[in-house]
């Protein structure tokens, strides 16, 4: 049987048996009058063991491998690829977490700019790199290496320092950094002991909408610390919440910005 024939009844284009040819997973030999390949039913079922295996991630050598191989063996190959998909899946779960957060945010986004919502904070890890920030550990450092290799887990967080709020003028003191939520670090089994812990808990949040997060002013946050002081809630630390998406606004490139303080337990 020509290639063309034997790749149309497999299914199959020319080229990927003329592959399989070279890679020798075909092993049939060759009709003496004409030299051309001659094509068997087991060959067939190699093509199609192989293929099988190709699509559970098996590279091509091992895939041609495999029909040398004890059951015991394929078993084992089969084990592994079973607990690296597992690993993979929660993997994705925790990224479409992500990105429904980010969705939820979008829910209270501006024209609603200065908008207030009571919400629950999750414990979280965060360390400041630019702004009122001073020098870094090499422990800081190396956790910041870690952070930011693990995004999307990891986020973009922003503080605001109390002393600030509290001292008399409009300017404040912001930082920025890499943080964490504690479910994910538990999950990606992260070593982040250098990292101060932002207790969670019931907050009171405001979302800001600003072209540079480093100029927030207290008028910015006049909505948020007029109802702090309507509430005759004391400021016991800093604001610290999230950059959650950068976008273009009526051609101003500007960036999302949640904050919150704590209102009790």
């Amino acid at each position: 049987m020509k290639v063309h024939d034997f790749a149309k009844r497999l299914g199959l284009p020319d080229s990927s048996i003329r592959y399989y040819d070279r890679m020798g997973l075909i092993q049939s030999g060759r009709q003496k009058e004409n030299n051309y390949r001659h094509f068997t039913e087991q060959d067939a079922l190699a093509i199609y063991h192989a293929r099988m295996l190709r699509s559970f991630d098996m590279s091509v050598q091992e895939a041609l491998e495999a029909k040398d191989q004890e059951l015991s063996t394929i078993d084992g190959w089969v084990s592994s690829h079973i607990q690296e998909l597992e690993r993979q899946l929660e993997w994705e779960k925790m990224r479409l977490t992500r990105l429904r957060e980010m969705k939820a945010y979008f829910a209270i986004t501006p024209p609603r700019n200065g908008i207030l919502r009571e919400a629950t904070r999750d414990d979280s890890f965060n360390i400041w790199n630019f702004g009122a920030v001073t020098d870094l550990s090499p422990e800081e450092v190396q956790a910041l290496h870690l952070l930011a290799e693990y995004m999307p887990f990891s986020y973009i967080a922003i503080r605001v320092s109390r002393e600030s709020i509290l001292r008399p003028g409009n300017s404040l003191d912001v930082s920025t950094g890499l943080g964490i939520l504690r479910r994910y670090r538990d999950r990606l089994k992260l070593d982040l002991s250098a990292i101060p812990h932002t207790p969670g808990g019931p907050i009171l949040g405001i979302a800001l909408e600003t072209p540079d997060p480093f100029s927030i002013t207290k008028e910015d946050l006049f909505p948020l610390l007029e109802d702090i002081d309507r509430r005759g809630l004391t400021l016991e630390q800093d604001l610290v919440g999230r950059i959650f998406i950068s976008y273009v606004n009526n051609g101003t490139f500007v960036h999302g910005v949640s904050l919150g303080c704590s209102i009790g337990r």
